[in-house]
């Protein structure tokens, strides 16, 4: 965070580029919240955790107490009933100082929503996972990417045939984050079911059904862990289905419309992924203002030299579009308006901005840029990811030209 003695209210009101008309005060009041703990309890050991690349019980235990895990929860299932705006406040300010525990935040409250949603009217079920699901005592992971679908998610070769009263799954998935933690309990898997049909392309499909599958069944193989570039504290695995039996009740919503209607609910996902992208651009700007604060070059301070402080000025900037796209379309959606397009938009500019905040900031720090135990450096391997996660910006161009009435 900031250096010196300036309050959290200090920097809320100077650093950070304000949306007074997204947010309210009880936003404001939980984005403080939120920042107060990461400034005590997940900036401290943000480095070493990292570079050790390993998942972290007893932080992710923290964020539970917070309450960030449950925030679009029902409160009668131990939710917050928060809004989408306050979900992103919390990855925001995550991001900021630790994107693996912001990632490892975002993925369980999204699957709590999804859940939420697709077992609607099921309060037996709801009320059997969702509380602890909330607290982080029970993760629920999102089992969707396969290794051979990439972009083209749809592409599902899993598959669940009926067997009975059951479902007989087999397949594999792969990159599902908080699959192998300690808490972890449920994967919402995605299955193709039934016949294939021809879509409007032509191109051959099964329909998909969406199940909430126990890690623990007969049949489910979570694989070793991946060593990866960024997000390297956060946990992430390739899952393996042989023969698993689950009951009928396994089936969240109707057969065949569980990949549609997990689409077509999830479009507000990319909200939050554009506020890590903008809690990381402001992380490289907080490491960068400490760098430059505290150094002087050929006998003057280093912030007074004119390319130094534009590449400031231009980390500064890209903060500030990034938060501007996201809380605009936060806003939109929490208002009950369309947002296709904006979701879209916002992932794609907040995305591709971190990454060039990133790049300046390593760039600005000089070596000590390059060394592991450096925010920037943790940032600038976080903010790979960025661009391909909830979809690729190529993903998002395409979505926003079709919006446009382009026929690609």
């Amino acid at each position: 965070m900031v250096s010196g003695a300036a309050t959290l209210d200090d920097v809320l009101d100077t650093q950070d580029y304000g949306v007074p008309w997204a947010l309210e005060e009880h936003h404001h009041d939980w984005q403080r919240a939120v920042r107060d703990f990461c400034v005590r309890e997940v900036a401290p050991g943000a480095a070493e955790r990292s570079i050790a690349g390993a998942f972290d019980p007893e932080i992710a235990r923290a964020a539970g107490r917070l309450g960030a895990y449950g925030l679009l929860a029902e409160e009668r299932f131990g939710g917050g009933g928060a809004d989408l705006r306050t979900l992103c406040l919390t990855a925001e300010e995550l991001a900021r100082v630790d994107s693996s525990l912001a990632v490892t935040v975002h993925v369980q409250a999204i699957s709590v929503a999804l859940l939420a949603h697709l077992a609607a009217g099921r309060d037996d079920l709801l009320a059997e996972v969702l509380p602890d699901a909330c607290t982080g005592e029970t993760f629920v992971s999102f089992g969707l990417t396969e290794p051979t679908g990439g972009s083209d998610a749809g592409n599902i070769t899993t598959s669940a045939r009926r067997d009975g009263d059951d479902w007989v799954i087999s397949g594999s998935k792969q990159f599902i984050t908080n699959s192998g933690t300690p808490f972890s309990r449920y994967v919402i898997l995605f299955a193709a079911t039934g016949d294939a049909t021809a879509g409007a392309n032509g191109r051959s499909r099964r329909p998909v059904s969406a199940f909430l599958v126990p890690l623990h069944a007969p049949g489910v193989t979570v694989g070793a862990p991946y060593a990866k570039l960024g997000w390297r504290a956060s946990d992430t695995h390739p899952l393996f289905f042989d023969e698993v039996r689950v009951p009928g009740t396994a089936l969240l919503g109707d057969e065949g419309r569980g990949y549609r209607e997990a689409l077509a609910f999830l479009t507000w996902a990319r909200f939050p992924i554009a506020a890590m992208s903008t809690g990381l651009a402001l992380g490289c700007l907080d490491d960068v203002r400490r760098f430059v604060d505290g150094r002087t070059s050929f006998g003057s301070p280093l912030g007074g030299h004119q390319g130094v402080a534009f590449g400031v000025a231009d980390i500064a900037a890209l903060a500030a579009s990034a938060r501007v796209m996201t809380y605009d379309g936060a806003w939109k959606y929490d208002h009950g308006r369309p947002i296709a397009r904006e979701a879209a938009t916002a992932k794609l500019v907040a995305s591709e901005a971190a990454n060039k905040a990133a790049y300046l900031a390593t760039e600005l720090c000089g070596g000590y840029g390059f060394m592991a135990d450096t925010a920037s450096t943790r940032h600038y391997q976080d903010a790979r990811i960025l661009t391909i996660g909830e979809g690729t910006s190529e993903v998002q161009r395409m979505l926003i030209a079709r919006g446009l009435g382009l026929p690609v």
